[in-house]
Order: structure tokens, then C-alpha cells, then sequence
């Protein structure tokens, strides 16, 4: 078995530099990657609260942007999270962000494990913090841009 730090060491190396433009990002567009899957309601929220967990602003078109967010949800059944459970049953979505010209500059995802069951049941999302899963997986994300926004700025 290898020591914590080691792991986290190779954990450090293997995610790499971030790029330093993404500590300056001030204004952003947002898009599903599917319109018509779970990405609506994650990117709709991720919209909502992105001023109020990062410093970045919305931007009404793609060229106003510094960069695109690209959000990517899976949201799985309530039988498919009850039976599944941690082993890939957790409602999860992915981030990107890329510099209007395609540039990717940073990638993330996160999962929402508060949400076992149906709402109100099982510690459900809705019934302990007033969110609903979709708006919990955004916050979840807006806060894994926003430590990743910190590391750029650190690292410079």
C-alpha cells in the first residue's frame, strides 16, 4: 500500500499545470452539450449561481465570453440509483471550459451522492438543502472551477 502522500503527489502530477488564463476568466457563456439531456437543468442552474459562487459574470453571446462552459450531466434513474447506488448510480456532470476559439483550458467533473432516492426520501437534495439535484450538481462544479481558478492564480 502507498503512503497518502505519495498518492497525492501522483495525483498532483498526473492533473498537470492549469493554464494561467483560467485565473482571469471574468465573464463566461453557458451551453448543455445536449439540449434536449440532463444537461438543460444542470447548465440552466450553472448559469444562475455563477456569479455568486465564482468572480465570473455571464455573458449574453459566446463572443461577449472570455470563455464557454460546457456542461455534460448524467442524471440516472431513481431504480438505477437505488440499485447502483456509489457504483455509478450518483447523478454526475462534467465542465468545460474553452476560450471562444475552441481552446480548452481547463476540464472537471463532480458527483451529487446526496441524493439516493426519491425526493424527501433517503436524504434526498430537495428535503436537506432546499436544491434540486440538478442545482446541487452545479453548485458542485461551480465550486471545483472555482478551486481550480485559485491553483491557476497560485501557480503563477
Amino acid at each position: 500500500m502507498f503512503p497518502l502522500s505519495v498518492i497525492t503527489a501522483l495525483l498532483l502530477l498526473a492533473s498537470g499545470p492549469l493554464d494561467p488564463r483560467l485565473a482571469t476568466v471574468r465573464s463566461a457563456y453557458v451551453e448543455a452539450v445536449d439540449d434536449l439531456g440532463d444537461d438543460q437543468g444542470v447548465a440552466v442552474c450553472l448559469a444562475e449561481h455563477l456569479d455568486k459562487l465564482t468572480p465570473i459574470k455571464l455573458a449574453s453571446t459566446k463572443e461577449q465570453a472570455d470563455v464557454i462552459l460546457r456542461v455534460k450531466a448524467h442524471l440516472p434513474s431513481t431504480t438505477t440509483k437505488f440499485l447502483v447506488g456509489v457504483m455509478g448510480g450518483s447523478p454526475s456532470a462534467d465542465l468545460t471550459a474553452q476560450t471562444p476559439d475552441g481552446t480548452a483550458l481547463w476540464s472537471d467533473g463532480a458527483k451529487y451522492r446526496r441524493s439516493m432516492g426519491p425526493q424527501g426520501k433517503f436524504g434526498s437534495a430537495s428535503s436537506d438543502t432546499g436544491k434540486s439535484i440538478e442545482c446541487g450538481l452545479a453548485d458542485e462544479l461551480l465550486n471545483t472551477l472555482r478551486d481550480a481558478m485559485r491553483k491557476a492564480r497560485d501557480q503563477k
